[in-house]
């Protein structure tokens, strides 16, 4: 663990985070017996403890991701970042609803070190099991239905794959499936959506870009004669942890708004600025999927350019985070994320179709629009497809292969829009965009969902298009695919 520079340390001392949780007015006594010749008593006061909050959402892919007993409405982090040490200090505020008595409860977070935790304002005991379980056992026993504040302050270099440095101490930090652990803690799985907020200090010319709507910025002396400025961003809309970020660099500000006045705040690293040229399309792919999707689904647009490769662009909610020499095609395909994988999400990974099947597709709407026709690309090329990959429960690790979501996946939706009919496909997807606003959905719900919707029987194609086969003529070519 690297020690914090002097900077580092003056701008942690305008830092604050705390952790908030939820939960019911539940039962009073909670004594535990003091000895043998207290069995009964012992017995019967253990028969009145609360149940602990134990690891794992029950997520089949990554079992320990999440964890039970307790449903977060927001996270608040404050931090500064020391861009010579590559460390932050932070407190981070989590505001949730216990959802069953809790004598203790998990968290998920890395190996950053805590210096203080406190529930509901009380210090609390804690410690660490496996790779990122934080088992907090707070003062007192939290009643089930009572909302509970839960204050987490650490310091240290995050480590992970999802903390990525940049050029000249610049930072950014996000990954998928997993990031949050990194920097905060959390109830790290897409079940479990929030508000979020972040607070941070940075030392001029350093700047930091985030999730929402920008708040507002102020500035303070900092040693030696340098100025330390504070950025607050506000994300509103409920989001799962993985699309949560932060980036610090000496950015380039572009602010401008979407016709019905959404605030659009793009950012670009140094040497990223003639991608402005490519994010000036923005408001026209919007347009455009609104068209497609229904109402563009939060207050906040925009887009965070980096001027490193770091081998993916992410659809972090309300402003994407591009690699360097990321094009028109990439974000069409991560603004569509807004709708599919942002404001709805999945419900478990093995669904990561509603994700990157639509936002994939998305990229072909974009070429229809600019005048490909989609049936003739389909004919001319679904006989070469890859149908080994499966686009449902296709085993932890391999959710995101290239053949799969994002290749195949374009092809079942566009055979799904035949299946459907065109004015079908799309009334029935925006219906269910609206019913799961803020919310998950599975994927074999999302079938069931679209043949009621529609009327049309679906088990047959969805079954063979979900497998490693070929499907038969009649889900392969539907409608007039096959004319």
């Amino acid at each position: 663990m690297r020690t914090r520079s002097s900077v580092f340390a003056a701008a942690a001392a305008v830092t604050v985070a705390v952790l908030t949780v939820t939960g019911n007015p539940a039962s009073a006594g909670f004594g535990e017996s003091a000895g043998t010749a207290e069995g009964a008593k012992g017995r019967a006061a253990a028969a009145q403890k609360p149940p602990t909050g134990g690891q794992g959402i029950g997520d089949p892919y990554y079992p320990s991701d999440g964890n039970l007993g307790y449903d977060v409405a927001d996270y608040t982090v404050k931090l500064s970042y020391d861009p010579a040490a590559g460390s932050i200090a932070a407190t981070t505020t989590i505001t949730a609803r216990a959802t069953s008595a809790l004598s203790s409860f998990n968290l998920d977070f890395g190996s950053l070190t805590i210096d203080q935790l406190t529930v509901n304002g009380q210090p609390a005991t804690y410690r660490r099991e496996f790779a990122h379980e934080l088992v907090v056992t707070p003062a007192a026993a939290v009643a089930s239905g009572t909302t509970f504040t839960t204050a987490v302050t650490y310091h240290g270099v995050p480590e992970g794959v999802a903390w990525k440095p940049q050029n000249d101490g610049a930072v950014v930090v996000l990954d998928e499936p997993h990031s949050a652990t990194v920097w905060y803690p959390s109830n790290d799985h897409p079940q479990d959506k929030a508000t979020f907020h972040l607070e941070a200090t940075v030392p001029a010319p350093y700047a930091v870009v985030s999730n929402g709507t920008e708040g507002a910025t102020t500035t303070a002396p900092g040693p030696g004669g340098s100025t330390l400025t504070t950025y607050r961003w506000n994300l509103v809309e409920p989001t799962t942890t993985y699309l949560t970020y932060f980036g610090v660099d000496k950015l380039t500000f572009k602010r401008s708004t979407l016709a019905d006045g959404t605030p659009v705040v793009d950012t670009y690293a140094p040497g990223a600025t003639g991608q402005q040229a490519n994010e000036a399309k923005l408001p026209e792919i919007i347009d455009l999927l609104e068209e497609k999707w229904g109402p563009y689904p939060a207050t906040a647009a925009g887009g965070h350019f980096l001027d490193t490769s770091i081998g993916f662009s992410l659809e972090t909610y309300t402003r994407p985070v591009y690699t360097a020499g990321a094009g028109i095609q990439t974000i069409a395909h991560e603004l569509a994320h807004q709708w599919w994988g942002d404001h709805v999400s999945i419900k478990y990974w093995r669904d990561i179709c509603l994700n990157e099947c639509f936002a994939s597709y998305s990229q072909w709407l974009w070429d229809e629009h600019n005048g490909t026709d989609l049936d003739a690309r389909y004919k001319s090329s679904v006989e070469r497809l890859g149908f080994k990959y499966k686009l449902y429960d296709m085993g932890a690790g391999n959710e995101f292969t290239g053949g799969g979501v994002y290749t195949k996946g374009k092809y079942f939706l566009h055979a799904l829009r035949h299946k459907l009919g065109n004015d079908a496909f799309y009334s029935s997807l925006r219906a269910v965009l609206t019913e799961y606003a803020d919310r998950n959905i599975s994927m074999p719900e999302l079938r069931d969902e679209l043949a009621e919707r529609t009327g049309v029987d679906l088990t047959s194609f969805w079954a063979e298009w979900m497998g490693t086969r070929k499907p038969s003529f009649a889900n392969l070519y539907p409608g007039s695919l096959g004319g």
